[in-house]
């Protein structure tokens, strides 16, 4: 019985595998005995799914991170072993990667330096200029960046380097100082950096120059090539600062070669060149200098064999040489010559230059022009600009010496075409300041000029308003450009200025509005009357009230407030508020402020008769304009008051002529026409005033405003002559209508009134002969004549309307 019972307790291996089943539902069991049993058992397996996950992710960013430092490195290690190609390549194929902070600085490190490789090799100038700027950025980018420590030094000098290159010498003076505390940078290249920075700068530090210049000198491993080039680099230096006695003696004991020779021999020429002009003009001392400089700048051309930039120099320099000799037209050609032999140079640009001044001193503006225009296209920027031989200052001077001759000789659309070429030269806010002057300047003048013309057209008026307006851009212009200076606001108030004189009033009222919220007391009550001329014109009637009515409530002892008085009343008048236009009238004209003899209150006077008549107050408008008349006869608003005046008389007689008709005795009828007699006598009186006025020289023939009332006088005489019932004068008014005005729609009311004249004197034949007159010149009247302007019919109506009294 034992037996069995050994066998039970060994079970075969083919069991093992129910054995494990068994196993695992227990688990189960046990795991879904209980809710606590459940969470345990699910905590687990998150616990060990979760630590899968991120072990992958782990081993995932190791893996990456390794690719990505071993191209890092590999680039590195090309880098410094000078395969630019090879350094390239490695971070174009980490970039397709993300990469960390240190790692994109050190990429950036390396385009840097491979750019900057690239550039020295690159042939052309601006393309070399332009790729050294590039490189630049990137260093400036690696530096801001977490770059290795061990490779700070390296970038700082390289950044340096670049932006010198790069013409940007003011930022690289700070990194090479920077550059020499690391000793483990090349002291002496730093130093000729320095020197090339403080030289190529808009404002060249002589001083500093020749001090870095003296240790790079001091550098016993300086081949001789580098140190011929570096004494003569100290010589041009002395020469910039006065210095030329030193300059000459460091020249002299230069033992030079080659196209150093030529430099040497051409600077000493123009040490020599210097010493003679300070000298008298009839001085042997001088004589000698200049015959010396002479044939020292006729040597460089056979010392310089490649006859390159000290050749040209050299020609330059001859042209110079007759300048001091007095030999004004020999200079002048060859300054023509340099010019035309050696284009987009700077000896080419300084001798065509110079060639232009020649021209504009001797009167030759036209031909100095093309050459100043030449000079201005080949410069492309002040950055680029080579002032080896004429500084950007001087260049500007003699510029602006050719800009204010036009301007003071009224060429100002020559001084429009040099202003375009500026930029380069004078940079943007300059030459925007100088072409709002031009276009201010050029529109007053054309103002002044079509004033001082009685028979000024207004073609001359409308041109100078248009240029007006382009110096109104201009000006608000240069506002946006010098927004943080004290010339803010002045530039503003300009611009509203040129907008307001430019008849542009809705630009005017917008910058009066800027002007006055940015500027808190300067000229602030004549702003607020600007803003509301403005506003007026514009016919924005209630904002021309509101600026105008702040300007006398903020500022009432102002002068101007009585003009704001006199020109919201205007505006009131436009409201139809005639009673608030009166009252700022008439505050003007009693105040113990103003006199008779101030243009405020004579204006004032003469537009409160003018309201007074336009209110049917016709005695008060009398009144009020006969003073007027009276006190200012040579007015301009004189003729305007007298016509006025006239239909004052002529209206005030419709009421007796009224009282007439309805008259029952006759001495009713007796009293309304004597009254209804003399007022429309002195409305002819006036209306004939005024004719004779405007006919007898006293008018303008241009205005059309003036031959408006020479048309009305005549009509308005024939009328109130016809109905004084004197018809036989009232046909010579109407008559000298059809004779002076045939083909305006006017005559056609004159030949209607005179035949009505001829019907009065009982000629009906006549009166039908006047009629066929008017219809022949109907018909001859051009089919786009506008009969509305001046009748109140059309061409059709008249047609008809003669036709039926023909009739009659």
């Amino acid at each position: 019985m034992e037996a069995p019972h050994g066998h039970a307790a060994t079970p075969p291996p083919a069991d093992e595998h129910a054995s494990s089943e068994g196993r695992l539902t227990r688990m189960l069991h046990w795991a879904t005995g209980s809710k606590l049993r459940k969470a345990i058992a699910a905590l687990t397996i998150f616990t060990l799914l979760g630590g899968s996950v991120a072990a992958f992710s782990l081993f995932e960013q190791w893996a990456e991170e390794v690719v990505e430092r071993d191209y890092v490195q590999l680039a590195l290690k090309s880098l410094d072993e000078g395969k630019y190609a090879d350094a390239k390549s490695m971070i174009g194929r980490m970039q397709q990667q993300p990469a960390s902070p240190r790692q994109l600085a050190s990429a950036l490190f390396v385009l840097g330096v491979v750019k900057a490789n690239e550039a020295d090799l690159e042939a052309a100038a601006s393309r070399r200029r332009a790729m050294h700027e590039i490189a630049a950025r990137y260093l400036k980018k690696a530096l801001k960046l977490d770059l290795d420590e061990s490779r700070h030094g390296q970038a700082n000098f390289l950044l340096g380097r670049s932006l010198v290159r790069s013409g940007q010498t003011k930022d690289a003076v700070r990194i090479l100082e920077e550059s020499l505390l690391d000793p483990k940078q090349p002291t002496v290249e730093i130093h000729a950096l320095l020197v090339t920075a403080h030289l190529d700068g808009k404002e060249p530090d002589f001083p500093a120059a020749l001090r870095h210049n003296e240790q790079v000198l001091a550098d016993p491993k300086l081949s001789d090539e580098k140190r011929q080039h570096a004494t003569l680099v100290s010589a041009e230096a002395m020469l910039r600062l006065g210095r030329r006695s030193a300059a000459r003696e460091l020249l002299q004991k230069l033992k030079a070669n080659g196209v150093e020779e030529a430099n040497r021999v051409l600077t000493l020429a123009r040490i020599d060149l210097d010493d003679a002009e300070d000298l008298p003009v009839a001085s042997q001392d001088r004589n000698d200098l200049l015959q010396r400089a002479q044939r020292q700048l006729q040597q460089v051309p056979q010392l310089d064999v490649s006859h390159d930039v000290p050749t040209r120099q050299a020609a330059l320099w001859i042209a110079r040489y007759f300048e001091l000799s007095n030999e004004h037209d020999a200079a002048a050609a060859e300054y023509a010559k340099v010019a035309k032999v050696y284009p987009d140079t700077a000896a080419g640009l300084t001798a065509a230059l110079a060639a232009a001044d020649y021209h504009r001193r001797n009167g030759r503006l036209e031909k100095a022009l093309v050459d100043y225009k030449l000079v201005l296209h080949a410069i492309d920027s002040q950055e680029g600009y080579d002032d080896s031989l004429l500084p950007l200052e001087d260049l500007r001077d003699r510029m602006k010496e050719a800009f204010d001759q036009c301007i003071e000789q009224r060429l100002y659309s020559e001084a429009l075409t040099l202003v375009d070429l500026f930029h380069a030269v004078f940079g943007e806010t300059l030459t925007t300041e100088m072409r709002a002057r031009t276009h201010d300047q050029w529109g007053q003048r054309q103002l002044e000029q079509a004033a001082a013309d009685p028979l000024g057209t207004e073609t001359l008026r409308q041109e100078g308003r248009k240029q007006l307006r382009e110096a109104g851009r201009a000006y608000e212009a240069l506002a946006r450009l010098r927004f943080a200076s004290r010339q803010f606001v002045d530039d503003l108030w300009n611009a509203a200025e040129s907008y307001f004189n430019g008849q542009s009033y809705t630009n005017a009222a917008r910058v009066y509005a800027e002007y006055l919220h940015h500027e808190s007391r300067r000229r602030n009550p004549l702003a607020l009357l600007r803003l509301g001329q403005s506003e007026l014109a514009a016919r924005k009637f209630d904002l021309a009230v509101e600026a105008l009515s702040e300007c006398v409530e903020m500022y009432p002892l102002d002068p101007v407030a009585y003009q704001a008085r006199l020109e919201a009343a205007r505006a009131y008048e436009k409201l139809d508020k005639p009673a608030e236009a009166e009252k700022m009238l008439v505050t003007n004209l009693v105040e113990d402020v103003l006199t008779p003899a101030s243009p405020e209150w004579r204006d004032s006077l003469f537009e409160l008769g003018t309201l007074l008549y336009q209110q049917k107050r016709y005695d008060e408008s009398i009144k009020r304009l006969d003073e007027a008349v009276k006190r200012y006869p040579d007015s301009k608003e004189t003729l305007l008051a007298r016509y006025t005046i006239g239909r004052a008389y002529h209206a005030a007689a419709e009421e007796p002529a009224k009282r007439l008709a309805e008259s029952k005795t006759e001495n009713e009828r007796l009293n309304a026409r004597t009254q209804m007699t003399e007022l429309l006598i002195k409305a002819h009186e006036n209306y004939l005033n005024v004719q004779r006025t405007l006919t007898l020289g006293g008018g303008d023939a241009s205005d059309p405003m003036q031959q408006t009332l020479l048309r009305n006088c005549y009509m308005l005489q024939g009328s109130v002559l016809f109905e004084l019932r004197r018809f036989e004068e009232a046909l010579k008014a109407y008559g000298n209508v059809i004779t002076s005005y045939q083909s305006d729609p006017i005559a056609m009311e004159s030949f209607l009134q005179a035949a009505a004249c001829w019907r009065r004197l009982d000629q009906p034949v006549k009166a039908r002969v006047t009629l066929d007159q008017a219809k022949l010149v109907l018909k001859e009247m051009p089919p786009t004549t506008d009969f509305r302007t001046a009748t109140n019919f059309t061409r059709t109506q008249w047609e008809y309307l003669l036709n039926q009294m023909s009739l009659w």
